[in-house]
Parts: structure tokens; C-alpha cells; sequence
């Protein structure tokens, strides 16, 4: 993982050699007015106390109907964690300023978690305000976990199920250059990432990334998971690194 770390970190030393170039995007999602479809991918890879080392990967497509309006699909696998995801996200982008966007988002997510035989369903529903060097996310999740096959005093096998009606789902980042710099390194704070809401259990880290070409970036996040509720004192849980691509046409 040191050794992931350090190769991001020169990566970040030679671009900023290189001369800026325009970006596609004001923002991280905001349509440019061009290109309608958008495909992300990443493999991420690190370790933590329960399944030790684990890889898998992700990827996502957006398509944008206009401006204001648009839609997402993607799916995951964690092979050595052997969880399988699917989601798919609503998106309404109101503007608020030249290099300010408010967007709403409605999400459906779906994760089998096959080594424990848990599905999980989730309906989150939030705020995203995007501004020229800092984000925030608010709002809120429905979370359903259903067991199968669990071992009962009275019977053989059955089924369980467990309901978390009302979880906040928050965040926050802060980047070290405008949004619109064709590289970046920022900072962020959170209970969720791309497929998991948290209850209280916050994560952080650093984020990483920079254009390649007029429709294509690289995009990296290290991310630190405390084992504890709210102590990022507690004891270690996860640890990882993703990196991706994101291409537009």
C-alpha cells in the first residue's frame, strides 16, 4: 500500500510539470453539451481485518438526456470479498453559479454479500453541491438486510431480516486547485462510497485526478476505513486504492 501511495504521489510531481490544458467539464458530472454518454471503470485492490487482501472491479454508465437531466447504471464484484453489486441512479443538476451545481440524486442499490448469504437493498436520496474547490453531500437511506439459510435453535435453517428505516448519509471534500484544473489532489470524509452507505462509520482518504485527453481522465481515491463508530482513533479496518478512467463521446 506504501508503495501504491508513493508512485501516486509522483505521478501528481511530473503532471505538474507539464502546461494546463482545458478540461471537458466545469465539474465532476456536469454535461458539457456535447457529449450525452459517459463510461467510468476502476479496479481497486487493499486489505482489511475479515477477508484479508481483496481486489475487484466496478463500472458505471451515465447518460445525459440535457443539461439538466440525467441517468446511471453500473455493477461491481469484489472477488475475494464475494460481493456482487448493481445500482442505478436518477440525477437532476440545478445550476447555481458559473462553476456551482447542486445535484439530486434518487439511488437503487443492490449488493449480495455471498460468503455471509446477505442481500442488501438501499434507496438513498441526496443533495451533491459542487463548487469551484470544495463538495458536500447530505441526505438520506433506506437500508434492508435479508439472510438466508440461518442456523435457528427450533429449526433447521430459516430466513432473517433486519431494516435501517432512516440512515444520513454525509460528506464532505476540498480539493487544492479549481475544479476546472486539468489535474487535481483533494482530501474527503465520508459514510459512504460508490457501493455502501455506512450508518456512522466514517471513511476518508485522498483523491487523485487528471486529463488525459478532451474526453478522457484518470482518477485515483486512497481510501481509510476505522473500525470504531465516529473514533478515527479506532483500530484499523480497511484500507484501499482505486483507479480509473472515465471517457465521454
Amino acid at each position: 500500500m506504501r508503495k501504491n501511495l508513493t508512485t501516486l504521489l509522483t505521478i501528481l510531481v511530473l503532471l505538474a510539470a507539464f502546461p494546463a490544458r482545458a478540461q471537458v467539464y466545469s465539474g465532476y458530472r456536469q454535461f458539457d453539451g456535447e457529449h450525452k454518454h459517459q463510461v467510468s471503470a476502476f479496479l481497486s485492490g487493499g486489505s482489511n481485518v475479515v477477508t484479508g487482501f481483496f481486489l475487484g472491479q466496478a463500472g458505471t454508465y451515465t447518460y445525459h438526456f440535457n443539461p439538466r437531466w440525467s441517468i446511471s447504471g453500473g455493477q461491481q464484484i469484489q472477488f475475494f470479498k464475494q460481493v456482487y453489486s448493481l445500482d442505478v441512479m436518477g440525477t437532476y443538476r440545478i445550476p447555481l453559479g458559473k462553476k456551482t451545481n447542486l445535484y439530486i440524486d434518487g439511488r437503487a442499490l443492490f449488493n449480495r454479500y455471498q460468503q455471509w448469504s446477505v442481500n442488501e437493498t438501499i434507496l438513498n436520496v441526496s443533495g451533491y453541491l459542487e463548487t469551484n474547490y470544495i463538495d458536500l453531500r447530505w441526505g438520506w437511506s433506506f437500508v434492508s438486510y435479508f439472510k438466508t439459510n440461518v442456523k435457528d435453535s427450533y429449526k433447521d435453517y430459516t430466513d432473517a431480516s433486519y431494516n435501517e428505516p432512516l440512515v444520513m448519509t454525509f460528506g464532505f471534500g476540498v480539493n487544492i486547485r479549481p475544479r476546472s484544473n486539468p489535474w487535481n489532489l483533494g482530501l474527503f470524509i465520508r459514510n459512504y462510497d460508490q457501493f455502501y452507505y455506512e450508518n456512522w462509520n466514517i471513511n476518508w482518504g485522498l483523491r487523485f485526478h487528471a486529463t488525459l485527453t478532451p474526453q478522457m481522465k484518470i482518477y485515483s481515491e486512497f481510501n481509510v476505513r476505522p473500525a470504531g463508530s465516529l473514533s478515527q482513533l479506532a483500530t484499523r479496518y480497511e484500507t484501499s486504492l482505486k483507479v480509473g478512467l472515465r471517457y465521454v463521446w
